[in-house]
């Protein structure tokens, strides 16, 4: 009778998708150890693999990365249209894909925050990461651009009110993704209630453009300056001095 296999102790992987399964592995570790003990060798390891097979897959760690970060970015774009219904308002919807993106962050830190951090230095030599993130990016847009529209403000909608929710709710899922950035707040403020007024604060700031010029391409003149009256009985080049 053969005796089982420890439950620690992986199979040799013989068969399937390597790339697939180095992605699995990577994410893995990236969520358990972080960054810093992913390596090839390490995700090699653990899907049961010599450590030269994932050379025919990446070139090197930057490469698996990569893959890792697109890997990402597409169940990003999954967990929030799977969270959107027929039936929804645009409002709704919108408030769903911006809600969904600061749950993704706060669920899967590490895995964000290599999305959209500076570990992977050489992002415009990964094409497929470049277009899984503007994927998730234009689900954005054409939420923003539907709510618009509901609003019959089709003509108020231009990229500048898309930026400003993406980067909006972008800043806040920083904050709750493990990697705080900023300053140190000390008046404290519960997470739900900050996450739920940034979203009324998004939409609140979106209805009021559509009733504003567009004030970002027609900026207001520089106000005037007004010349300071001279120090009396002080010598012109003293005045400027304490």
């Amino acid at each position: 009778m053969t005796k089982a296999l420890p439950a620690a102790i992986r199979r040799p992987y013989h068969h399937g998708n390597l790339r697939e399964e180095m992605i699995r592995c990577g994410r893995e570790i990236l969520a358990s150890e972080g960054i810093h003990g992913l390596t090839l060798r390490s995700a090699a390891r653990l899907a049961g693999v010599s450590h030269g097979a994932p050379r025919n897959q990446f070139a090197d760690k930057e490469g698996l990365l990569a893959a890792i970060a697109t890997d990402g970015f597409w169940e990003l774009i999954t967990v929030r249209r799977a969270r959107l219904l027929p039936e929804m308002t645009a409002e709704a919807r919108l408030l769903v894909v911006m809600d969904g993106y600061i749950e993704f962050a706060i669920t899967q830190p590490a895995l964000f925050f290599l999305m959209f951090g500076p570990q992977i230095v050489g992002k415009e030599h990964y094409p497929e990461l470049l277009a899984a993130g503007n994927a998730s990016y234009e689900l954005l847009h054409g939420a923003v651009e539907d709510y618009f529209a509901e609003r019959g403000a089709s003509e108020r909608f231009d990229e500048l009110k898309v930026r400003c929710a993406w980067s909006a709710v972008h800043g806040l899922s920083m904050f709750y993704s493990d990697r705080p950035v900023g300053p140190s707040l000390k008046r404290k403020v519960s997470f739900e209630k900050w996450r739920q007024g940034l979203l009324k604060f998004i939409l609140t700031g979106l209805i009021a453009s559509e009733n504003g010029s567009n004030d970002a391409d027609n900026p207001p003149p520089p106000a005037k300056k007004v010349a300071k009256p001279r120090a009396r009985n002080r010598p012109v080049e003293d005045a400027g001095t304490a």
